[in-house]
């Protein structure tokens, strides 16, 4: 097709359209700000409070506002690709920058308040705090009801709970990495939504009842179900009881798991897990992480087997699940157990899980074109030969997409370790925080803390915000063409 042919297909994003579509995620933010503001009432932190209380009100007001725009009805109007992607990526940057203000009440400086805050609702973990256990309680729950509501999605709890218009729903579902099948939008977002504050309750119990005390149980589940990584102690688990430990491996293993795989077990029984083919791979690629980091631990950092497996296993899936719990000291983990972790976390947990990453998929997808590649040596020249992945056909645009991720993922990495390289941070660790904070892990090798140089505090909010939004949707929203051209009519 000609340059002239195309540009004539191209349409900008529509302004009121995105600003209505945003005023809906505006509304359902305030609501879930809503509860942090009754804890730290709850708790005697009125600066926060109050704070936050502002923040709730302004978020609503500008919702409700935006959806008053004159002339536009959100029930008859279709969303186009590029305004559903500029509104994803738009989310997740209002929904940091709205709670910068009120994490400064705890006397955090404006940029690690907007690192803490990134990190918070891109499930990433990362954090500049330091002496945890004494921070305020207040403050603790902000960061970890962040990360809860960030890794369910602020576009599917909207979805779920105020979107009225199915056609609108979906698209912004599915640019969140979301796979509709046959069902509604809203039934879909539903059933997710279900099924992550069940994972939740069950969190929250079962860590309460391996001996942690109930606040502290309520923050790590929290953060566990999100796959986000948050604790409320500087040695994450290093201190838990090994049975809360176990728990908490368990819930970040099982949340990495495609959310709403999990419906279908009432009645097509438990096999159904067993039988997806990325939850076969995530099983395999845990077991074969924990398996070198034990390794490593036995050779190399001089472990009896039980803390090396202990270790091997819980980093192993803190790491593949992009959660960001860790049980020692990574910063003191020798190189060979850095690679397998920056392996791990790029990898990431299955598509419609809360866990970070590039997907498994992805790597089923690439797995498949190399077996294609290798099996086209074998057969006739004219022979057909399809790559499949459970069953369904690979189609192109999958391929496309997932290339497309790999590059652009490689290309954010080495710009991002190419700036902490001229910052003069050591080769290895600065990889580390580059590779964690844009596969939404939190694990760090040391550098991220409050000493870190604001330009490379910079770097890892951008990362974060790359990583959450899998690059293309924040692409998308500085594109100029998004904004500037032929627009259909609303």
């Amino acid at each position: 097709m000609s340059e002239p042919a195309v540009q004539a297909l191209l349409h900008a994003a529509r302004v009121r359209v995105v600003a209505g579509t945003l005023a809906q995620l505006l509304v359902m933010l305030a609501l879930l700000s809503a509860v942090p503001t009754m804890v730290a009432l709850g708790l005697g932190s009125i600066a926060l409070a109050q704070r936050l209380g502002v923040m709730t009100t302004l978020l609503c007001v500008a919702g409700v506002l935006l959806l008053r725009l004159p002339g536009l009805d959100l029930r008859r109007i279709d969303l186009q690709w590029n305004e559903a992607l500029a509104v994803t990526a738009l989310a997740f940057l209002l929904a940091a920058a709205a709670m910068v203000w009120p994490l400064m009440a705890a006397g955090i400086e404006p940029l690690d308040a907007l690192l803490e805050s990134v990190s918070a609702v891109t499930t990433t973990g990362l954090t500049v705090l330091r002496g945890l256990e004494t921070t305020d309680p207040a403050v603790l729950f902000l960061r970890a009801w962040m990360q809860w509501y960030g890794g369910l999605g602020i576009a599917v709890l909207t979805a779920a709970l105020i979107m009225r218009h199915h056609t609108s729903a979906r698209r912004l579902l599915e640019c969140t990495g979301e796979h509709l099948t046959s069902a509604g939008a809203r039934q879909h977002a539903r059933t997710v939504f279900a099924v992550y504050a069940a994972l939740t309750l069950l969190a929250v119990a079962a860590v309460w009842a391996a001996g942690v005390a109930p606040f502290d149980a309520l923050l790590y589940a929290l953060s566990a179900a999100a796959t986000g990584g948050f604790a409320p102690a500087d040695a994450s688990l290093a201190g838990l009881p090994l049975a809360a430990v176990g728990v908490l491996t368990a819930v970040c293993a099982l949340a990495a798991v495609s959310l709403p795989l999990y419906a279908q077990v009432p009645t097509r029984g438990l096999a159904i897990l067993w039988r997806d083919e990325e939850v076969r791979m995530l099983v395999a690629v845990v077991l074969l992480a924990a398996l070198a980091l034990t390794l490593i631990g036995l050779w190399q950092q001089g472990l009896d087997w039980p803390e090396a497996l202990g270790h091997g296993l819980a980093l192993g899936v803190s790491a593949q699940t992009d959660t960001g719990f860790s049980t020692t000291t990574i910063a003191a983990l020798p190189a060979a157990a850095l690679l397998v972790l920056m392996l791990s976390m790029t990898i990431g947990g299955c598509t419609g899980s809360t866990a970070g990453g590039l997907k498994i998929v992805r790597l089923l997808v690439v797995l498949r074109l190399v077996q294609l590649a290798l099996r086209r040596t074998a057969v006739a020249e004219r022979a057909v030969l399809n790559a499949r992945i459970d069953d369904e056909r690979v189609e192109q645009d999958m391929i496309t997409s997932a290339l497309q991720l790999l590059t652009l993922w490689l290309a954010v990495l080495l710009l991002s370790w190419l700036v902490f390289l001229l910052h003069g941070a050591p080769p290895l660790p600065g990889l580390f925080e580059v590779v964690s904070a844009t596969a939404n892990a939190g694990l760090s090798a040391g550098l991220t803390g409050p000493a870190l140089a604001p330009a490379l505090k910079t770097v890892l909010i951008a990362d974060m915000l790359f990583g959450r939004v899998e690059i293309i949707a924040m692409l998308v929203l500085l594109y100029p063409p998004t904004w500037i051209g032929r627009r259909r009519k609303t």
